[in-house]
């Protein structure tokens, strides 16, 4: 009996540690400030083309907005506590959240999610250096997943957005 009891208290615990464990990505990234980011970082704001699918694609991340080729995403801020309803109606389907992720590796980066997204890890965005041609170049490197693996890159010119259209840096994980 008293084994049974043990085994009982044990699976418990496993339980209840596993479960204070598992949190939403948001709680973990934004438990400093208690609230996801009012303002994009001045780092990844800026007009950047990338060049995917034989079509080029313009974004101009401001303080408050991301605006694409075919979409316009609107910055929010809320409590990483604030929890969707079922079945709410969507009456801002344009706003989203976001917030900085940094990997073990030291990277950083920004992680927009739709306002009502629930589950998944939106689009991360983070600003690097890299040498093209010998010259330095500010890209703003684009990934999703939960390995953040790398899906595009956005240049400050057309010409280097379609000339290194498929071309990955060293270090990049791209999508297994």
């Amino acid at each position: 009996m008293k084994q049974r009891s043990f085994v009982l208290v044990l699976a418990l615990s496993v339980m209840v540690g596993l479960g204070l464990a598992v949190t939403t990505s948001n709680q973990v990234a934004y438990a400093k400030t208690q609230t996801t980011m009012k303002k994009f970082p001045k780092s990844i704001r800026g007009t950047w083309y990338s060049y995917q699918f034989h079509k080029m694609y313009r974004y101009k991340i401001t303080a408050k907005k991301i605006v694409g080729s075919d979409f316009v995403n609107r910055l929010h801020s809320r409590s990483v506590t604030y929890t969707i309803k079922n079945n709410v109606k969507m009456t801002h389907p344009t706003w989203v959240t976001a917030g900085i992720f940094t990997l073990s590796n030291h990277e950083r980066w920004v992680n927009v999610m739709g306002w009502y997204q629930t589950a998944g890890d939106g689009i991360s965005y983070r600003r690097v250096t890299h040498k093209i041609g010998g010259q330095k170049h500010a890209i703003l490197q684009m990934a999703s997943g939960a390995g953040f693996w790398t899906g595009g890159h956005g240049y400050h010119s057309k010409h280097l957005a379609k000339k290194y259209s498929n071309h990955y840096f060293k270090g990049e994980r791209k999508n297994p």
